[in-house]
């Protein structure tokens, strides 16, 4: 009779394959699990045992997985997704009682305009709770869909994975911000107003990388753009922008209120769209997990708070 592999085998050993299989690194593997090196590699070697199979060999890069290891993984990882949904289920969500930690990952603008305020009502409803922000990367859509980061919040991104969710959580209208003493005073500017001045415009990994949306609009009206700065900090294209005459292209209101330094300005467009949804990814297995539709709430409130100030 061929032996039964789940038998005495515990759970926390298959959870520990999984972080190491997707970090495919002894010391990431440990911070993921928050335990030591040695107790991840004691692990491993229990792992080893159980399953007759080296599992993983070291490289130059880290560790690789055998075959047999890579097809264990293709099917523990949505079992174990199942099994922690299933066990989860039919307890209430209390963020109060939250540990451990989570990572959001934002693009630059919202970086900048909600970051410290949504780690600051996260914190205050689950103090306990570890936070990560960080900024949108070429990972984050990989790190998203193996569970490293909880969600991103970007505009859309065409051709991503069909494994992961792009929830439109509202609409940006296109602006421009300028220091206070600009030298264009209107509150609205066309294209070919702004094709005078130059633009300091932010890097976005996975959508403005090789051309900016800039350098698309006024392509349809045959207009030279003119991108005199690119940062992946939205706190260095303001600094930029206070000194200059550049323009700062953006959507998301990046001030909660009106800022002594800069100004805002509406885009008017007729070639092409002014608005751009803003959108939160995340894996299609956490449609219905409550942390996750928790944190996304959090940040759709923001969101709408800073496009959609009250006035007194």
């Amino acid at each position: 009779m061929a032996k039964d592999l789940s038998a005495n085998l515990d759970l926390n050993l298959l959870r520990t394959f999984i972080i190491i299989a997707q970090e495919q690194n002894l010391r990431k593997a440990a911070e993921r699990l928050f335990v030591t090196q040695p107790a991840v590699s004691h692990a491993l070697q229990r792992l080893r045992n159980h399953f007759d199979d080296q599992l993983f060999t070291k490289t130059k890069q880290g560790l690789s997985a055998t075959p047999y290891a890579e097809e264990l993984y293709h099917h523990l990882q949505p079992a174990m997704d199942s099994l922690s949904k299933a066990l989860n289920t039919t307890l209430t969500f209390t963020p109060a009682e939250l540990d451990g930690k989570i990572r959001i990952a934002l693009a630059p603008q919202f970086l900048a305009s909600i970051g410290s305020e949504l780690f600051l009502k996260i914190h205050q409803a689950a103090p306990q709770l570890r936070v990560e922000i960080l900024n949108w990367s070429t990972t984050t859509l990989m790190d998203i869909h193996q569970g490293e980061t909880l969600l991103g919040i970007n505009y859309d991104i065409e051709n991503t994975s069909k494994e992961l969710v792009r929830k439109e959580l509202m609409k940006g209208e296109a602006l421009v911000f300028v220091r206070e003493n600009h030298p264009y005073r209107g509150s609205v500017i066309t294209p070919t107003e702004a094709a005078q001045y130059g633009f300091a415009c932010l890097i976005i990994p996975d959508r403005t990388e090789q051309i900016t949306d800039v350098e698309k609009i006024f392509a349809l009206y045959g207009l030279p753009a003119n991108i005199c700065f690119r940062s992946t900090s939205a706190q260095t294209v303001l600094e930029v922008v206070k000194e200059t005459d550049m323009l700062f292209p953006c959507v998301s209101d990046l001030f909660s209120h009106s800022h002594p330094d800069f100004r805002k300005i509406t885009v008017k467009l007729d070639r092409y769209s002014n608005q751009y949804e803003l959108v939160a990814f995340y894996p299609n297995k956490n449609s219905k997990d409550p942390l996750t539709l928790w944190v996304m709430g959090l940040v759709s409130e923001l969101l709408t708070q800073r496009n959609n100030p009250i006035t007194s």
